[in-house]
């Protein structure tokens, strides 16, 4: 095989980034639609582009299997003799399916058609913006600088991570070959006021130990921005729970949602020495 450094124009601990330059100025330079142009090299540069930024196979370009060639026989038997351009024990199997008449090869790899790349862009959404389902624009440039906007349908409970696929919107660096896709990733926003678990949200209630001894009535705000009115018992122990249920978020392609646990936290005031006093006061005739 040809060496792939030697077709770029570059050394052969070349960045991925000195790799895209050196190929999409030749590739320009030989493309098959340009006046001039040769479709032969403009194949070996795409072939070269293509092992030296796929790290599995720049791996195999740059330390070829060791196996050169094979050779049995001697001076009364049969002598046979296989040359392997680098290639692997495979190559062996193929001399003999291919050339001995055996018919399939099941070893033989089966070629992808050649296709533009694939693009992937990331896209952010609130925490709250997933109770519903929503439709953004997104702006795309492939690698020619073509801009272009793409509406992504974003389904209600979509959850951080999410890949949509829009098939043949990609790059389309090359006319000749068939447009890549476009993936979408989407980034759900944290939100500072709620932990996550699962489609369960929890969030932290600060009351003061006063109210805690003698029970309190305090405002809770969900996710979508409502207010919900929860009522402290006397006594509220740190780390109690109260469950508004159906007030989590939504599990993805669906009408089951999760709750809303409220976690108290109890904290204590300064006070006074008069106050402090009457507090003694109560613990001496406890």
């Amino acid at each position: 095989m040809a060496n792939a450094y030697e077709t770029l124009g570059v050394p052969k601990g070349a960045s991925d980034e000195e790799i895209k330059r050196a190929y999409r100025k030749m590739a320009a330079q030989h493309h098959p639609d340009k006046q001039g142009g040769d479709t032969a090299k403009f194949q070996e540069i795409q072939s070269a582009y293509e092992t030296l930024t796929d790290p599995q196979k720049r791996a195999q370009h740059d330390n070829p299997n060791p196996f050169h060639g094979f050779q049995q026989g001697g001076p009364h038997g049969s002598h046979f003799e296989f040359q392997f351009g680098g290639g692997g024990p495979e190559d062996i199997f193929a001399h003999f399916f291919n050339q001995g008449g055996f018919g399939h090869n099941p070893f033989q790899r089966q070629h992808q058609p050649r296709r533009n790349k694939d693009l992937r862009v990331q896209m952010s959404v609130s925490l709250a913006s997933t109770l519903e389902a929503q439709k953004k624009t997104i702006s795309v440039q492939t690698t020619k600088g073509d801009r272009y906007n793409v509406d992504v349908d974003i389904p209600r409970g979509i959850n951080n991570g999410t890949t949509i696929k829009y098939t043949q919107m990609g790059d389309n660096m090359f006319d000749t070959l068939t447009r890549g896709d476009l993936y979408v990733i989407i980034n759900v926003e944290n939100d500072n006021r709620f932990e996550l678990h699962g489609i369960n949200l929890v969030s932290n209630l600060e009351i003061d130990s006063i109210d805690a001894m003698l029970g309190a009535e305090k405002s809770v705000t969900g996710i979508d921005g409502r207010e919900y009115m929860i009522k402290i018992p006397q006594g509220c122990q740190y780390n109690t729970k109260f469950g508004l249920q159906g007030q989590g978020l939504y599990q993805m392609n669906s009408n089951i949602r999760g709750d809303l646990i409220v976690n108290v936290v109890i904290k204590t005031p300064l006070l006074n020495e008069q106050q402090l006093n009457i507090l003694r006061n109560i613990k001496t005739n406890q």
